[in-house]
């Protein structure tokens, strides 16, 4: 499990200095439309939370897009919420 957090981590760290790094000051726009995607791709991981927790299907099928849902939403969890606190530091910050 501490393997697993610094993981998330790392994809968190990596995803801000990153979007950090890339943010021209000059073009705020664009900035603010991957904000955006990222918030909507935040959103759709926790849907998709909501609604296989829900489900009582138990087939091969649904069992297999169930981890792999996990798998992804981990990471691109991970992802989406630096380039959120990158990009919002770098529209905060960065003139």
């Amino acid at each position: 499990m501490r393997f697993a957090i610094f993981v998330w981590l790392v994809l968190l760290i990596a995803a801000a200095g990153g979007a950090w790094y890339a943010m021209d000051p000059a073009r705020r726009g664009p900035a603010w439309f991957w904000t955006v995607v990222c918030v909507v791709l935040l959103v759709a991981f926790a849907t998709s939370f909501v609604l296989l927790g829900g489900s009582a299907d138990k087939s091969f099928l649904s069992m297999a897009l169930y981890f792999l849902n996990w798998g992804m939403a981990a990471g691109g969890a991970a992802i989406c919420a630096g380039v959120i606190a990158g990009l919002g530091a770098a529209l905060a910050f960065k003139r």
